[in-house]
């Protein structure tokens, strides 16, 4: 089967699954990728764009598959020798992206040609400008990241869509990470804004994304590190017009990376999951020794830790694959490391100068927010490689992760709504549906815990 194939079968699978837990205007019919798009959307407004996304998704997945290339035997030896970041062979590892959502490889506007330079499941590297600019506001300490105040880091696709050129500076060998806006520049990460749909969203970096984070990171700092989380410390900064108003389509974060965090090993928990090209075998298996049974208790410890701070603090991190990386001693995991605050949600008593969406009353809809990042896809993506890759009951996987849960004595109501209650889940086919496609739909799916 050739790469255009394969594809249009992941996709016509993802949107299969959709079918099965999402509420969506028409019925699962057809083949390929495109006719199941069509009988999902029929009836509604947005049906058109959507089938135009699915196009899109299937080009991009299939140039993923054309870039697969086998993995080494020594993936700590290959990560120190890809980049200066040890992180990013890891980032660009993962070849197909969202588990769950059916635009996982959708990449806009680019071109074939584009998206083969600027996406990391190819092996991206280009450089990364940064320009002066007229009205820039920042974050305080901006200038231990960028040298000036009116500096601003701008991807390259998106300067030349804006006409930006003369760039004070440059850093080279930028590379993409796996969300492909944010660029790895060796001891920095910086997230860009670009006019791209990326998945669900264009990818700007809005006023309050720059309020927020740097104060997320500063003040969370303490209580993460009690739970097992190092949070990775960010500065930002945003262009104005000459009437004031915020340009979030010139704006940036810039955050350490793990390494020069302290985390020389640190792999993101999507690419755990990731399969290798050639003969299968997930990533997270090539750590696990002669003991695999051990290497997961080690670590389910450490990812249940954003459980531990929901349970401390009432904040829940939107601790998905992406956002969430393991960082190892040796081949075994010891801690967490997290990034990206722009899911978090936060009760907004104790966050009074939060600004924007983050702000949460209800701790249910918080502990929603956490749970469907975690459980459902990402601890269900590896506990599902696991099982293929070792031909197990993936039930014996999921009796350490209840086990785990059982271990923090939680408040019994969240107890139950890990251990017991049906998981929820973002609704991603549906939402790309709804007349607002960036508000969150949940619905529900069973919770293998509840067997455990």
């Amino acid at each position: 089967m050739d790469a255009t194939a394969r594809a249009d079968a992941i996709v016509a699978d993802r949107l299969r699954a959709a079918a099965e837990r999402e509420a969506l205007p028409g019925r699962a019919e057809g083949a390929s990728a495109l006719d199941l798009a069509a009988s999902l959307s029929a009836g509604s407004a947005h049906a058109e764009r959507f089938r135009a996304e699915i196009v899109d998704a299937v080009r991009g997945t299939a140039l993923a598959l054309e870039a697969a290339r086998p993995h080494p035997t020594d993936l700590w030896a290959a990560a120190a020798a890809a980049h200066p970041d040890p992180s990013v062979w890891f980032e660009q590892a993962v070849l197909l992206g969202h588990p769950t959502h059916p635009l996982a490889r959708s990449r806009g506007e680019l071109t074939d040609d584009e998206i083969r330079s600027y996406a990391p499941e190819h092996g991206a590297r280009f450089d990364l400008h940064v320009f002066d600019l007229p009205r820039v506001d920042t974050t305080p300490f901006w200038i231990t990241y960028c040298r000036k105040t009116n500096e601003l880091p701008v991807h390259p696709w998106q300067a030349a869509r804006h006409g930006l050129a003369g760039p004070s500076r440059t850093w080279a060998d930028a590379a993409p990470l796996m969300s492909l806006r944010t660029l790895s520049v060796g001891d920095l990460h910086v997230k860009t804004a670009v006019d791209l749909q990326l998945t669900s969203a264009v990818r700007h970096v809005s006023a309050a994304a720059v309020h927020n984070g740097p104060l997320l990171a500063g003040r969370l700092k303490a209580p993460a590190a009690r739970c097992g989380i190092s949070l990775l410390p960010e500065r930002a900064g945003i262009a104005y017009d000459e009437e004031g108003r915020a340009l979030p389509h010139l704006a940036a974060i810039v955050r350490l990376a793990p390494h020069a965090s302290g985390h020389p090993r640190a792999v993101p928990l999507a690419a755990l999951a990731e399969p290798c090209p050639s003969d299968g075998r997930p990533i997270a298996v090539a750590f696990t020794g002669d003991d695999p049974q051990a290497w997961w208790e080690a670590f389910v410890a450490v990812a249940l830790a954003p459980l531990r701070l929901f349970a401390a603090t009432g904040v829940a991190l939107e601790a998905h694959g992406q956002n969430t990386l393991a960082s190892f001693t040796g081949d075994r995991p010891t801690s967490l490391v997290y990034r990206d605050f722009g899911g978090v949600r936060v009760p907004p008593e104790d966050w009074p100068d939060i600004l924007g969406d983050l702000p949460e009353p209800d701790p249910r809809a918080r502990l929603t927010k956490l749970l469907a990042a975690l459980f459902p896809t990402t601890l269900t993506s590896i506990v599902e490689a696991f099982a293929a890759w070792s031909d197990t009951d993936p039930g014996q996987w999921w009796s350490t992760v209840a086990d785990g849960v059982r271990a923090l004595d939680l408040e019994p109501w969240i107890a139950s709504a890990v251990l017991r209650e049906p998981w929820p889940i973002k609704a991603t086919t549906a939402m790309r549906l709804a007349d607002d496609a960036t508000d969150d739909i949940w619905v529900n799916v069973d919770n293998p815990l509840a067997a455990a």
